[in-house]
């Protein structure tokens, strides 16, 4: 029998790869007579790949009692869809639950399931009995049977521990429960409980969850409170352990039951429910959900945010993977989003493959109740104007074949998944807005698992870092990189105690109460002008970076000093795009591409002496620039635009662009 594998950024079905790019579609939600419609419309667009859930709540006709091939409704007959799927040649992705979320009632459990939360003794025996019933249909598909079609199995839904409905059952409440066993495990006694939040309880059970106004700003924590701070990161960090737990469970549970298909969980776009990366370690495959606003219009971030998702998501997974991307808008977040122009799906598409993403799962493609905006309505027939945009990006896509690129970037940022979890790093972070702003690709690097080393390391995150993650930092300016700090930096380990493994210098003082016009060079070159409340330094190690501040005369602010193999550059100013090219110019590190109008974005990929440059405009208008190419090979000619087959010149290494508004292209250099 063949197996089915995730390897080289591709399922493999025996020797057979596939890319991971597909597009979701509700049977159940379906007439019938317009599956075949609906298959073929989604074939015509280039995908050989579909997805769909399977809705508990809807497949039970009674307490334990199922129906899975239409006796009571045609739209349930299950096995007619998997014979379809079939017989149309496609894969298939399967999500059976036991949450599917959907918009559906009770998000997709039965009535009498649904007051028990994941982790209750109840809920796990009710769910085996639906998982033992529902294998027994969709076992035979599986792409390890022979002519079998599924190729990967959703356990669960977004495992969310849900505390606004089961906090009683946690003992967030007036009862102890789950959290407070959490914390016994942990602290192991209560004296060591007491210490770290500055409380006198008896006994573990007087243990309540507080989470302090602190976690939005922790630069400001010895202000607000160390105590509170840490008893806030120990409920983030309880959320993250009960959706793990239940996570191990339910992907162990379908191992055990006969799944041999890779087992995949999906995952909200934001870390206060879920480490990605543990998550990870319990499954074959992870992905996020997204679904950003019209045109990525929230605000002047979102841009950035959603490339970040996936720039941390390659900082683990072998596949960075969207699991829920964006195709249409369920009802009520329409007000929200706006309606989708089909520039926003180009350039949502080219966004997330300009900052490494390898898959995706467009949710949904085929249209349904209670969903606006997809490219296929529930009868099959074709929205044109966006149907076409997404059988371009699915062109372009398969032309490339994106999972077999090398993505070439010179630096990098710390990324702290609990500092995001709790929020502490707001979507204004100064560095990666910086660097985004000067048109610098950039890859995470998260220093607890010591991932994706560059030549220049840039601390993105707040005065908190755990021990290790300090002792990989040190480790990775000891063998050779730059690591470039600015007034954020690590002064406390994760238990806020004083912490100096990177031998950081203190400021002295910060001068002035308002901003200052700071100008400093670390060469003899053009210096940078900054404007800030800047650290003032006593006596450093290493050299002094001096400034000119008016009537305070040159005063430190900053330094630089070697350490071991590599550098230590450390500033007390805030970094802006003009001080990110000085720092990387005077380091001689050259960024790939460049475009040379800052809205512009730009990231350039290699594959057999082929490069081929994503770049995107998420400005409000047309730009005219230059897109400069600092490549290996010097010999490129030629620049085709694969969205339109023009081809143009490159001439001494520059390619001209005109990029519409909202928009982006890429390039095939030759």
């Amino acid at each position: 029998m063949p197996t089915v594998t995730i390897k080289k950024q591709k399922i493999y079905v025996g020797s057979k790869a596939t890319p991971l790019i597909s597009g979701e579609v509700h049977y159940w939600r379906l007439s019938p007579d317009s599956w075949k419609d609906c298959l073929r419309s989604v074939k015509q667009m280039g995908l050989t790949v579909v997805a769909t859930y399977i809705p508990w709540e809807f497949h039970e006709t009674s307490k334990k009692k199922y129906d899975f091939f239409g006796k009571t409704d045609p739209q349930r007959n299950l096995k007619a869809f998997l014979d379809l799927v079939q017989k149309e040649g496609l894969y298939l992705i399967i999500r059976p639950g036991p949450y599917i979320y959907s918009e559906w009632k009770n998000d997709g459990v039965p009535d009498h399931v649904r007051k028990y939360h994941r982790l209750h003794p109840q809920f796990k025996e009710l769910s085996q009995h639906y998982i033992k019933a529902v294998l027994k249909v969709i076992q035979p598909y599986f792409a390890t049977q022979p002519k079998g079609n599924i190729v990967l199995l959703q356990a669960d839904n977004e495992i969310d521990p849900w505390p606004d409905l089961f906090g009683n059952q946690y003992g967030l409440g007036r009862k102890p429960g789950l959290y407070q066993e959490f914390l016994k495990k942990k602290y192991k006694s209560i004296q060591k409980l007491n210490q770290q939040w500055g409380t006198v309880y008896a006994s573990f059970n007087e243990a309540k969850a507080f989470i302090s106004a602190a976690l939005e700003n922790t630069r400001d924590y010895l202000l607000t409170g160390e105590k509170e701070l840490k008893r806030g990161l120990d409920y983030f960090e309880f959320k993250h352990h009960y959706s793990y737990e239940f996570g191990k469970w339910i992907v162990d549970t379908y191992r055990n039951l006969g799944v041999d298909v890779p087992i995949y969980l999906n995952l909200y776009p934001f870390l206060y429910a879920h480490d990605w990366e543990k998550m990870n370690q319990i499954s074959d495959l992870v992905g996020v959900d997204l679904y950003p606003y019209n045109e990525l219009n929230e605000d002047v971030y979102e841009p950035r945010k959603v490339m970040d998702k996936i720039r941390y998501l390659r900082t683990f997974s072998d596949l960075p993977y969207i699991a829920e991307f964006e195709s249409g808008v369920w009802h009520g977040r329409n007000y929200e989003t706006g309606p989708f122009s089909p520039n926003h799906y180009r350039l949502l598409c080219l966004s997330v493959l300009l900052a490494g993403c390898q898959g995706w799962n467009w949710y949904m493609l085929v249209g349904r109740d209670n969903w606006y905006m997809s490219p296929i309505n529930e009868w099959g027939e074709k929205r044109p104007e966006l149907y076409d945009v997404f059988k371009q990006m699915v062109t372009v896509f398969k032309k490339i074949d994106v999972p077999s690129l090398e993505k070439i970037t010179s630096a990098s940022c710390t990324f702290n998944r609990m500092q995001y979890a709790v929020k502490s790093i707001s979507s204004k972070d100064e560095v990666l807005q910086s660097l985004y702003e000067a048109d610098v690709d950039y890859d995470f690097f998260d220093p607890l698992i010591k991932s994706i080393k560059k030549p220049i390391l840039f601390y993105s995150g707040n005065q908190w870092l755990d021990q290790q993650s300090q002792k990989n930092l040190n480790e990775y300016v000891r063998e050779g990189g730059v690591l470039v700090l600015f007034q954020n930096f690590p002064r406390k380990d994760d238990r806020f105690k004083n912490s100096d493994l990177l031998e950081l210098h203190e400021p002295d003082s910060v001068l002035f109460e308002f901003k200052w016009n700071v100008s400093l060079s670390l060469s003899k070159k053009k210096p940078v002008s900054i404007s800030c409340q800047p650290m003032v330094f006593g006596r450093v190690s290493g050299t002094p970076i001096k400034a000119d501040l008016g009537s305070y005369g040159t005063q430190t602010v900053g330094y630089i000093k070697k350490v071991g193999k590599g550098k230590v550059l450390h500033l007390g100013v805030k970094p802006n795009r003009e001080l990110m090219k000085h720092i990387l110019d005077h380091f001689n590190i050259t960024e790939p591409v460049q475009a040379s109008h800052d809205g512009v974005k730009t990231a350039v990929y290699h594959k057999s002496g082929k490069y081929y440059v994503v770049i995107v405009n998420p400005t409000n208008l047309e730009q005219s620039c230059q897109i400069q190419l600092n490549l290996p090979n010097k010999s490129l000619s030629k620049a085709k635009n694969l969205l339109t087959n023009d081809v143009q010149s490159v001439m001494l290494n520059t390619v001209l662009m005109d990029l519409p508004r909202k928009d982006g292209v890429v390039l095939e250099l030759s």
